[in-house]
């Protein structure tokens, strides 16, 4: 009795280059049953195999199946899949750190942390946090248009919900972690986002009392490998094998830059992964001598580009020359330098900074404008570069010693704004964000012309909507507000809400009307009590999550992969 491996060698020798021909039929006959069901993501790849490939996939197919498709793509209807936003870490003492005796412990006091979120429209039905392995699930409360949580954590959280098809994904988290007291003190808080392959972190370093912790996260079902990229203020950092690791799925690998990257006062971080997508964020920590001199959590901001901008810039009308004031932070990450000018836009209009308008940047080199000498306030700091360029921006807030206090001198908190995309928007969500519990939360917001000419003045206004909404759902107060071009207008939370109300979260739209050569930026500033007399000395910033829309169908071709 002959095999089947046997009877098809046979029937091959019989058929000669008929029998090639018929293994080729059906090689394509599968891969045409592929590509039709390609959906997602796979989507993409096949349109990108067109690209280089051509019509050659036309012969494969005969008749009807070749005159349907002669003229196009096919249309496949999708179901949009399950969509995940990664928080940041809660705030901890990276390990060994905390090395002194009990007068001078290094966390005489716990951190409280907790995760603000809040996800609208259709999306809000079904949301849930969970753990990064995809259990504990911890479910939103669900109003009539909006889902809100607002709880304690201990660990990192992942947000899931999924997309409405064509209709625009509104969902945010921010996750905050508050310290009174010890090296931790102050309030760090950090956007939870998307996973993704490219991610870049502007701001803290690693010079002497100072930490710089970096977690990656991977929530996914396949390992990742992550590759870094770090800069400082003498150009690219030499990492060598310490710069690249994996991350197994649904778990998070911790690095202190300060071991790969010693000695660095200025530092901004690439982070690249392959295999599956990763979310980042890094931790600032930095003591002088005694003295808590600021935490906080940095996320990632806009990918290099040729303008972005800062919200939420804060001035206590510090002198140009105080190492407290204000500073922005810009790199141009590429082979060649350029030059960057700086808009700064305050409460009343745009402020000109002699001396820090324009800055020259060194490939690869990190550079701070120092930002002084503004007048108390809350600012949107615009940079346009001739090259592509990331950058973010430092305020620091000052605090009182306890009286039981041990040590003289002035701790400081800090506050680091990411860079955002700056793009002309129609009407429409212009993001959302969550607000975690413990915190009074404002808003700094700027409608920024697209078109910066320095020697005209901005003109127009943008009108938004802002809505606030609690961790049930409801909708606790809304306002209209008329943004004059080329000013900051700032708002507190609490004269929004109705009485007895917290935020869980906020969306904000741009409504009809107004000039359509403006583009809303804004952010939010979070601050907190330490316990002395001093209030509001613990800060920090938080830039909101865009909206995103999904598709309901996606644009597919066969391609033709024996052929």
């Amino acid at each position: 009795m002959t095999t089947p491996e046997e009877r098809l060698a046979a029937t091959t020798a019989e058929q000669g280059t008929g029998g090639r021909d018929v293994r080729d039929t059906r090689v394509r006959r599968g891969v045409r049953a592929t590509a039709a069901a390609v959906t997602g993501v796979a989507a993409v790849a096949a349109l990108a195999a067109v690209a280089v490939l051509g019509d050659q996939w036309a012969q494969s197919w005969t008749g009807a199946e070749q005159r349907a498709v002669a003229a196009g793509t096919r249309t496949v209807g999708v179901q949009p899949a399950d969509a995940t936003l990664v928080c940041p870490a809660p705030v901890a003492l990276p390990q060994g750190a905390d090395v002194g005796d009990q007068q001078f412990d290094a966390t005489p006091v716990p951190t409280t942390s907790g995760l603000g979120a809040l996800v609208l429209g259709g999306a809000a039905e079904g949301a849930r946090t969970t753990g990064l392995d995809g259990k504990d699930d911890a479910p939103f409360g669900t109003g009539d248009e909006a889902a809100g949580q607002q709880a304690g954590v201990s660990s990192t959280r992942v947000l899931r919900a999924t997309p409405v098809a064509d209709e625009p994904f509104r969902a945010a988290g921010t996750m905050g972690s508050v310290t009174t007291q010890g090296d931790l003190r102050g309030l760090g808080a950090g956007a939870c986002a998307a996973p993704s392959t490219s991610q870049w972190l502007v701001g803290g370093g690693t010079e002497v009392g100072a930490t710089a912790t970096l977690t990656v996260q991977n929530p996914s079902e396949q390992p990742a490998t992550v590759a870094l990229d770090v800069y400082g203020p003498g150009g690219p950092v030499a990492l060598g094998g310490k710069g690249t690791f994996t991350v197994a799925p649904h778990e998070q690998v911790t690095t202190r830059l300060e071991s790969v990257a010693p000695e660095q006062d200025r530092l901004a971080v690439h982070v690249r992964a392959a295999g599956a997508r990763v979310d980042a964020s890094l931790q600032t920590q930095a003591i002088d001598g005694l003295l808590p001199a600021g935490v906080d959590v940095l996320t990632a901001g806009a990918s290099p580009r040729e303008a972005f901008a800062v919200g939420a810039v804060l001035s206590r009308g510090e002198a140009v020359d105080d190492p407290h004031a204000p500073r922005l932070r810009v790199l141009a990450p590429g082979e060649k330098g350029g030059t960057a000018r700086v808009t700064v836009y305050g409460p009343s209009g745009p402020v000109v900074l002699r001396g820090a308008d324009e800055v020259e940047l060194e490939p690869g080199v990190v550079t701070d404008v120092p930002l002084g000498g503004l007048p108390d306030g809350a600012y949107t700091v615009v940079v346009d570069a001739d090259v592509p360029v990331v950058g973010a921006a430092r305020s620091d807030q000052p605090g009182e010693q306890p009286e039981d206090s041990v040590v003289d001198g002035t701790p400081y908190d800090v506050a680091w704004s990411a860079g955002q995309p700056v793009t002309r928007a129609a009407a429409g969500p212009a993001g959302q964000l969550g607000v975690p519990g413990g915190v009074r939360t404002g808003i700094a917001l700027a409608a920024v012309p697209v078109d910066r000419d320095p020697d005209a003045d901005p003109e127009g206004s943008a009108p938004v909507t802002l809505r606030l909404y609690d961790a049930s759902g409801a909708e606790i107060g809304s306002r209209e507000l008329e943004l004059a071009a080329g000013a900051t207008t700032t708002l507190a939370l609490s004269d929004v809400a109705a009485e007895g109300t917290v935020p869980a979260g906020l969306s904000l739209d741009r409504a009809d009307g107004g000039a359509a050569d403006l583009a809303v930026t804004w952010a939010a500033v979070l601050r907190a009590d330490d316990g002395t007399s001093a209030t509001g000395t613990l800060v920090a910033a938080v830039a909101p999550t865009a909206a995103v829309t999904t598709p309901g169908a996606v644009e597919v071709r066969a391609v033709d992969a024996a052929g």
